[in-house]
């Protein structure tokens, strides 16, 4: 029999019976699901199976780049989501006293006070050792994808002007040791690796830090180096400050975003056809993450600002700005790192795992409950 329930006029109405929240209807709860942010998403998916298989098979989706950074330095880290403006902080200890050198597919390469060097999953606390491979004297590091791909490469560049050339290291995950070659530059130039470099399309791009219009490209498969002569942008004909390179893969092509506040940003394209750098106006609904460890590109993520550029410093250049739009070609601040008093040591984005997969696992819903 139902229960009663009493309105102001005193007269008993009668209800049904209560039914439970795992009988919810599959369409009520898919635009809950919808309307619900990373962490409370996670702790739904929690209540029964079938809302967790809902939430699951809703949020398979494009997921904005996490920013993650350490203040001090002693195993509390944070990240920062910027689709929700949102931090969430965590107790790593086996980041304590790390560096981070790079990230690829939600892993962070590390390295420690002895320059000994790690592969870490901020996310699932997975650590790959690579044995024999030493930080020290690496100029930029990168890896072609996450560790646990069987075509995953950890590649390191060091320049060397005494021979024109540079060292390449390498690591393949699962091997007992790494690789490394000298390799001679094209036609003896002088290159000196500038910024990270970025991997597309099967091959590592690297660019000089003297000039833009050479571009050292090495082949993990053939274990080749070559260096491109490409058309410099002649940046420093259309503006007298410094300007801070990144490199960076957006749908399979080669990005060059060349930034000094408070001018505007310019973006670059690599057309290989003409061995050139093309100026874009637009970066056709894409939006790009850059820091200076590693930097990426994402499209149609939602809460995340179209054709924009976000930077991975709280102090852009000396100002509070962080998202620049190509639309409107202004920088605009982002509130949430207004309330961070302290000065950045090291950032980089670094991508969270599909929703469906690793994000439901114990590590994160313990991350998001400890809020």
């Amino acid at each position: 029999m139902g229960r009663k329930r009493t309105r102001k006029t005193g007269k008993p109405v009668r209800v049904g019976e209560l039914r439970p929240w795992s009988e919810l209807l599959t369409e009520v709860l898919e635009l809950i699901v919808s309307r619900l942010c990373l962490e409370d998403i996670v702790r739904l998916s929690c209540v029964c199976k079938k809302w967790q298989h809902v939430a699951r098979s809703l949020y398979v989706v494009n997921q904005s780049p996490w920013l993650l950074f350490s203040p001090y330095g002693d195993g509390k880290f944070k990240f920062l989501d910027p689709s929700q403006g949102k931090l969430y902080s965590d107790q790593i200890p086996e980041l304590k006293n790390k560096y981070i050198l790079c990230s690829k597919d939600g892993w962070v390469l590390l390295s420690d006070l002895l320059c000994r060097a790690i592969l870490f999953n901020p996310f699932t606390k997975s650590r790959i050792n690579i044995p024999g491979y030493h930080a020290s004297g690496v100029d930029y590091f990168a890896l072609s994808c996450g560790p646990t791909s069987p075509d995953s490469v950890v590649f390191g560049i060091e320049s060397n002007d005494a021979y024109r050339g540079v060292t390449i290291t390498m690591f393949y995950p699962g091997d007992a040791k790494c690789r490394t070659d000298r390799y001679q530059n094209t036609d003896r130039a002088l290159f000196s690796c500038g910024a990270s470099p970025v991997f597309c399309n099967g091959l590592f791009y690297c660019l000089s830090r003297f000039s833009d219009k050479l571009v050292g490209v090495f082949d993990p498969q053939k274990h080749t180096w070559s260096i491109l002569p490409v058309s410099p942008t002649n940046l420093l004909l259309r503006s007298h400050q410094h300007r801070v390179m990144h490199l960076v893969e957006c749908k399979g092509e080669v990005l060059l975003v060349s930034v000094s506040y408070p001018d505007k940003p310019f973006i670059f394209k690599l057309d290989l056809s003409q061995m050139k750098w093309v100026e874009l106006e637009s970066l056709n609904g894409a939006t790009v993450f850059i820091s200076a460890y590693s930097s990426l590109s994402v499209t149609d993520v939602p809460r995340i600002s179209r054709n924009s550029i976000y930077f991975s410093k709280m102090h852009c250049y000396g100002k509070f700005s962080h998202v620049y739009s190509l639309d409107d070609c202004k920088y605009h601040p982002f509130n949430q790192w207004h309330d961070m008093k302290v000065i950045l040591k090291a950032t980089v984005w670094i991508e969270p795992p599909k929703m469906g997969h690793l994000l439901f696992e114990k590590p994160l819903y313990m991350l998001c409950m400890s809020l």
